[in-house]
């Protein structure tokens, strides 16, 4: 009677049949949510994903993501959400008739952003701890990312030649080794710092020159804010040093003079690349700041074994260098 007509109905239709899953890792902006299509109703699924929105019950019209087609299961991750934020999403599949059928509803709420506490990861999930310094929200170790915040590659791989004449953005682990990568962070070309795709996670910056004074001037209220190619205070650097020392993985070279890392920074010796090849690692932090001097003239910051001095120095030829970058929240 009326339940054969029913599914009489249901199949004449040819609708698929879905689900929504509970979302997983919901972290300031971003969380993973996926989605299984039990059935295709007898019509192929040409288009599945998720659809998801501040505003309940969220279509193809709003914010959704494209992740294949068929049945089965598939994940996704929503990225570039707000913090603090309550979204709502569902599974959708397009069949080849061009009818979409949506899954339940499951909703989410980001996190709320705590410097100190919070961790943020870049778009090769790698995590980063964060440090509160003044009124300045600090990533607590070098950049290791291997894609802009869009997700473009950034080139890597140059011989030293190549790496001097490029230009393009580019990276290049110290010696070729994963390992140093892995203590020490990425080593970053300035085309790579400048470049509008965004080396840091969307929220966060390369800092400035004038990011980097701030700093210095938080943790030595006299520290030099003006002069070029100086130690900008004699004590500054000792405080952003981390104290660990090799062999301990990831330390300085000893006798790392005046490190206390009273500031929580924790700033690694993690080297350098110029034309000629890979230098100073263990006995030199070096790290861009996004300003220029002069045209082709970077402004860096560097701080090294033998002192607590912090270095603010000017340099050319500013594309065949290779610095670590360090990223501040905006």
């Amino acid at each position: 009677g009326l339940l054969t007509s029913l599914n009489l109905d249901a199949q004449n239709l040819c609708l698929p049949s879905l689900v929504t899953s509970s979302p997983i890792s919901v972290g300031l902006d971003s969380a993973v949510i996926g989605g299984q299509i039990n059935s295709d109703g007898g019509n192929s699924v040409i288009l599945r994903g998720i659809c998801y929105s501040t505003i309940p019950y969220p279509t193809m019209g709003d914010l959704r993501t494209e992740n294949g087609s068929g049945i089965g299961t598939f994940s996704t991750i929503l990225r570039s959400l707000s913090p603090a934020t309550t979204y709502y999403a569902r599974s959708y599949a397009k069949n080849s008739q061009g009818v979409v059928v949506y899954g339940n509803e499951v909703t989410f709420t980001t996190l709320t952003f705590s410097c100190g506490t919070s961790i943020v990861f870049d778009v090769d999930s790698n995590s980063y701890n964060t440090v509160l310094i003044g009124t300045q929200c600090w990533i607590q170790s070098n950049l290791k990312v291997s894609k802009y915040r869009n997700g473009d590659s950034i080139l890597t791989g140059f011989s030293n030649s190549a790496w001097q004449n490029t230009t393009s953005g580019a990276y290049a682990l110290y010696n070729n080794d994963p390992v140093n990568d892995a203590l020490y962070g990425k080593l970053y070309n300035h085309y790579s710092v400048s470049d509008n795709r965004g080396l840091c996670p969307t929220g966060w910056h390369v800092p400035s020159d004038g990011d980097w004074n701030i700093l210095v001037k938080y943790l030595v209220p006299s520290a030099d804010t003006l002069c070029g190619n100086c130690s900008q205070s004699g004590f500054a650097g000792g405080m952003l040093k981390s104290t660990a020392t090799i062999p301990i993985a990831g330390g300085w070279m000893t006798p790392n003079t005046g490190a206390t890392n009273s500031s929580g920074f924790t700033a690694e010796a993690g080297g350098l690349r110029n034309p000629n090849g890979y230098y100073e690692i263990w006995n030199t932090g070096t790290w861009w700041t996004s300003s220029l001097n002069a045209p082709g003239v970077f402004i860096k910051r560097s701080i090294n074994k033998n002192s607590g001095d912090i270095f603010r120095e000017f340099g050319g030829v500013i594309y065949s260098y290779g610095f670590s970058v360090r990223c501040v929240k905006d």
